[in-house]
């Protein structure tokens, strides 16, 4: 299998979260969640041939997305415990297809004013007006993953610096390199989602014996309300709560999680998603990992 591609913006990310873990006041009474990643529809615009969508049988299409009423409750979980960290609107669909996505910034700037809010995008939809009306509305980044070529990087450009954008708040993404450069982006098998064999993607025949980063530090929210573990799990094989019924607190510091925290830091993926996943989860979150595992043994003193 040839080395995979590792995407240049895993060391901003990192630098990112470790900022906020090293600045964290004492929202709960464990280590912080860093980032909440939010699907925000069903829907996409695209089908790509490293995405599960690309099989609608593994990941249709689906005319869904979360209510502002929905999100709105997850935001006053979050003021009740200070978050201060990164919300993200990404996972498995186009966040820009939501009706009402500049009313959900709106909604996450007034209740999480000290947040970071990035959104990733594929910019099919986006113009100058658009990219204006995201950053009043109170988007902090915005990255733009480009799928067709070259050209975009200026197409890009124009409209940033037309919307009287700093280049620092928008980053294009290079995703139209070829499939032996893997498209740019750090493949994965999607939690044995996806399968590409001329590539080296496919399922697991055994589990990776190596630890995990991802619910040391964040947790993904489904447009439905449910909480999945990370954004690999496109299967959504492992829910670890519903945010109706729900706090943001609750599940982040549940027995759930920490069953699964400790296993995976002893290298145990043999549960699902994780079995079937190739993906390397220590590229980030070092430091969450290592305050987790304190926390939880200072608990058995």
């Amino acid at each position: 299998m040839s080395t995979r591609f590792t995407d240049p913006n895993i060391k901003r990310k990192r630098e990112v979260l470790n900022t906020h873990l090293e600045a964290h006041h004492e929202q709960l009474d464990c280590p912080p969640l860093s980032l909440v990643e939010f699907n925000l529809t069903g829907l996409c615009n695209r089908t790509c041939e490293f995405c599960p969508r690309v099989d609608p049988e593994v990941f249709p299409n689906v005319d869904e997305e979360i209510t502002l009423e929905l999100y709105e409750k997850i935001l006053e979980d979050l003021r009740a415990v200070r978050f201060d960290g990164t919300i993200l609107f990404s996972a498995f669909g186009e966040p820009l297809l939501h009706h009402r996505v500049e009313d959900l910034l709106r909604a996450t700037r007034e209740r999480c004013p000290q947040a970071r809010v990035e959104i990733v995008t594929n910019g099919d939809t986006l113009t100058a007006a658009k990219v204006v009306a995201l950053f009043e509305a109170g988007l902090t980044v915005l990255a733009i993953s480009m799928y067709d070529g070259p050209e975009q990087i200026e197409t890009f450009s124009t409209m940033r610096r037309e919307a009287g954008i700093d280049e620092s708040n928008v980053i294009l993404r290079k995703r139209y390199l070829p499939p032996e450069e893997h498209y740019g982006i750090t493949l994965s098998n999607r939690a044995g989602t996806l399968t590409m064999e001329a590539l080296g993607i496919r399922a697991l025949d055994e589990p990776l014996t190596r630890p995990c980063h991802y619910p040391f530090y964040q947790f993904l929210v489904d447009h439905d309300g449910k909480v999945l573990l990370c954004p690999h799990d496109w299967g959504k094989q492992l829910v670890l709560g519903d945010l109706n019924e729900k706090s943001v607190a609750d599940i982040w510091n549940s027995l759930l999680l920490k069953r699964t925290r400790l296993g995976l830091a002893e290298g145990d993926r043999d549960f699902s998603p994780c079995r079937e996943c190739d993906v390397d989860g220590t590229r980030m979150g070092k430091s969450h990992f290592v305050d987790w595992l304190e926390y939880y043994n200072a608990q058995h003193r």
